[in-house]
């Protein structure tokens, strides 16, 4: 900006000193004040000339920098004529004055008022101490004048530059929506109906409760995100949780959301998923067994897609990652949870049975071998039958216990009768 005013300064040196000698003249002439006690002579339309010619001075600095609007050209106009016209009348008081009005130039003139002027003093000879206040406060008028005109200009350039930016980036905006719904089919569906002037957490939830109409499939095996949005809803809960994550940022813009997982196996109480109704896959359909479980996070917000839940999974977690080995379990893997259930696999489905009754069962076929060790295939096939049927089935294994405590006795007493 100073650099600006020094060459503007250079510029119009003449036209500057012109501008100070002329307003000097002003002070001394509009304000008795400064030029002498005689009393003040037609007070109003000195006011009036005064302000005439500080609005006119303002509009032509506008002229000069191209700044000025029609309104303001055609206002200029109207305070020529009362001027010229104030000017006229001026010429029949000028003896009264000490001056002639008709003498006075239109100059540069801002928001300055000549109220602002402080100095009252009265003028004598020529160079004398009030001559040169009126000096003074001119060339300090001028200089503001001239550095509010540069200021102004300034501002508007700046103003006019932030709109132009403003709307390239609302433009930008839009064609990067428009390119991801071509790309992403699927998405249209997920956006539809969601004002993108709404505060964030608005937008999300919106978002998240349109994942209930994209017909989307659980198979309860990972898919890509962008195979989803695609047009393909198929996958698991990680897929629907990071095309959560992906639309989200991607076309509304929103950062920070977060897909959190649970890394180990665990049960679950929840019911059937809302998306076509899949019924969990653990003891036919009483909760679920998972692997791992996804879903999105945002400002502390939960976003299950899975079950469409604002709520954290509650996990009965396994005690570990792998699954343990026994030969009694049909398909020989079992996990045990920390709320002392025996998780294991039937075909492509889980079952559970309490881990005391699995812990009975261990122990006796233990004890069992040392007496039937010639039919122990034929024992293990039974119990893995059992839990093939149901491992809640308490009353199954009770009377399966039974009838291996029976044929213990029996074995018991053929061998001291042959000893």
């Amino acid at each position: 900006m100073k650099e600006r005013l020094q060459i503007h300064k250079k510029a119009d040196s003449s036209a500057y000193s012109s501008e100070q000698s002329q307003l000097r003249t002003h002070l001394l002439t509009t304000h008795p004040q400064l030029r002498s006690n005689q009393p003040i002579v037609h007070k109003v339309e000195n006011q009036k000339f005064q302000q005439y010619q500080f609005e006119a001075t303002k509009l032509q600095i506008q002229a000069k920098h191209g700044t000025i609007t029609a309104e303001g050209q055609e206002r200029l106009t109207v305070l020529q004529t009362k001027i010229n016209e104030s000017l006229q009348q001026g010429k029949e008081h000028s003896s009264q004055f000490g001056h002639s009005l008709s003498k006075m130039a239109i100059k540069r003139a801002d928001s300055v008022s000549m109220g602002q002027i402080q100095p009252k003093p009265t003028i004598g000879q020529s160079g004398d101490r009030y001559e040169q206040e009126a000096d003074r406060v001119a060339t300090s008028v001028v200089n503001q004048i001239n550095r509010a005109a540069l200021e102004n200009q300034d501002a508007g350039v700046k103003n006019e530059q932030g709109k132009s930016e403003e709307i390239l980036a609302a433009n930008n905006s839009a064609d990067k929506k428009q390119k991801f719904l071509q790309e992403y089919s699927l998405a249209k569906t997920l956006v539809n109906g969601i004002d993108d002037t709404l505060p964030e957490d608005k937008i999300l939830e919106q978002l998240f409760k349109n994942f209930g109409n994209i017909q989307f499939q659980y198979t309860m095996v990972s898919k890509s995100q962008d195979t989803l949005l695609k047009g393909s809803p198929e996958g698991d809960c990680q897929t629907l949780a990071r095309a959560f994550k992906k639309v989200a940022e991607e076309y509304f813009g929103i950062e920070k959301i977060t897909v959190e997982s649970i890394a180990k196996p665990f049960l679950n109480e929840a019911g059937a998923t809302p998306h076509q109704g899949k019924k969990p896959n653990c003891d036919d359909g009483k909760r679920w067994f998972f692997q791992n479980h996804y879903w999105a996070s945002w400002n502390g917000k939960i976003y299950d897609v899975l079950f469409l839940s604002n709520k954290r999974t509650e996990a009965d977690m396994a005690k570990q990652v792998q699954p343990l080995k026994s030969m009694l379990m049909p398909e020989q893997e079992y996990y045990e949870t920390e709320k002392g259930k025996i998780v294991y696999p039937i075909v492509n489905k889980y079952s559970t049975v309490d881990v005391t009754i699995f812990e009975k069962l261990k122990n006796f076929v233990n004890n069992l071998g040392r007496f039937l060790s010639s039919s122990m295939s034929a024992i293990i096939n039974k119990i893995r039958s059992l839990f093939a049927q149901s491992g809640n089935n308490t009353s199954g294994f009770d009377s399966l216990m039974r009838e291996l405590e029976h044929d213990k006795n029996n074995a018991a007493i053929s061998n001291n009768q042959t000893q």
